[in-house]
């Protein structure tokens, strides 16, 4: 994800996002898209600008600072422009990866010189599976494995075979133990964030008082509350794979391959610092914009810059989302931009991906001269 030009590649350059752990289904209902939109959208997985292809637009440019979560888009993109579907699924893991290798080499003609000589390093991901190898879901490995002592196998399987009701009857009586709440709590401190994964998320992020704490609560929402069944990010989380072949994001499933396909011209990766990108865009020429947290580890300045140029490049009526995990940047302070309450805070406790403290369904409001003080 994106951040300010005057620091470092956000995780150094490492690849940390091989799936999209934002839930296209909040974007979506946020966003309201219209068939010819113009899309903005931030890269990390790629698998959610994929799927907002699917909503006809009329372009999407899609952004990150971090070079290689750009070659990860250019890969996704090529798999489909060169592979079949079964290939796809094969490819990126969702099926056994066998012939990964091999199908490489098929579509690596169609990458950047740069994002070539990366994945041409890279054969042990397509061995082991693409989607489970960024940092991120490497994490969620090491989570995954204690789950298996403190919860049990068993109880992590059952889960998915239950409807709602009995679903909150078993994580009460049989998973709310002692034993996962510490587990929660400790997996998720900010201790075991910032080592396992990058000490720049706190950096700008003022946060709860207890990471633990809050992660526990988020964690036990998910699990307790929202439908298990239909929840492919927790089946990653907890099981390490998709349920099976329908329980998958919009763009992996068969009948929305060649629509993808057909329209991968429309999809522009770009490598870039958000706020440079923002101000590449012509005035009034985006309709969308799906912000993921990006401001999370960027300094105020860049929010503040960024949001001024949102309001230049947006069209009259303009729709975006945004998530916070740790730092509260907020449009709502913003005079610029009305954000719907009652729908942000249904579409956080909606949100699949659970790991968000907040989600802003905002619009544009007023004239796109930029941000009021």
């Amino acid at each position: 994800m994106a951040e300010s030009s005057s620091v470092a590649l956000p995780y150094g350059g490492r690849l940390m996002f091989t799936q999209s752990w934002e839930d296209p289904a909040c974007d979506l209902e946020a966003l309201r898209p219209r068939s010819g939109d113009s899309w903005f959208a931030i890269t990390s997985g790629g698998d959610n600008a994929l799927g907002f292809l699917l909503r006809d637009p009329a372009r999407v440019v899609s952004v990150d600072l971090n070079p290689t979560q750009t070659w990860l888009l250019e890969l996704k993109m090529a798999a489909f422009r060169r592979l079949s579907h079964p290939e796809v699924l094969q490819f990126l893991g969702v099926r056994p990866p066998l012939a990964a290798r091999d199908l490489y080499q098929r579509l690596r003609g169609d990458l950047s010189a740069d994002g070539r000589r990366y994945w041409d390093e890279q054969s042990a991901r397509f061995d082991r599976g693409l989607l489970i190898t960024g940092g991120f879901e490497r994490y969620f490995a090491m989570l995954r494995a204690a789950l298996r002592v403190v919860v049990g196998r068993r109880r992590l399987e059952r889960l998915f075979t239950l409807d709602p009701e009995a679903q909150r009857v078993f994580y009460e009586r049989e998973w709310n133990t002692v034993g996962w709440r510490m587990l929660v709590r400790l997996g998720c401190s900010k201790w075991a964030l910032g080592n396992r994964l990058d000490p720049s998320w706190f950096a700008h992020g003022e946060g709860p008082s207890s990471f633990g704490a809050h992660f526990t609560a988020l964690a036990s929402h998910v699990v307790g509350e929202l439908p298990a069944r239909t929840n492919y990010f927790l089946a990653q989380i907890l099981l390490g794979r998709y349920l099976d072949e329908e329980q998958v994001p919009e763009y992996l499933r068969p009948g929305n391959f060649e629509i993808i396909r057909d329209r991968l011209d429309r999809l522009r990766p770009v490598t870039a610092d958000v706020g440079d990108a923002l101000a590449a865009l012509p005035d009034r020429s985006v309709d969308c914009f799906a912000l993921s947290n990006v401001f999370e580890y960027s300094p105020a300045e860049l929010f503040t810059r960024a949001k001024r140029e949102l309001a230049r490049a947006a069209n009259p009526g303009a729709r975006l989302s945004l998530r916070n995990l740790l730092a509260p940047r907020l449009m709502s302070d913003d005079t610029a931009f009305t954000v719907d309450g009652p729908l942000s805070e249904h579409l956080r406790r909606a949100d699949r991906g659970f790991i968000y403290s907040r989600f802003q369904a905002a619009e544009l409001r007023g004239s796109p001269e930029g941000p009021g003080a």
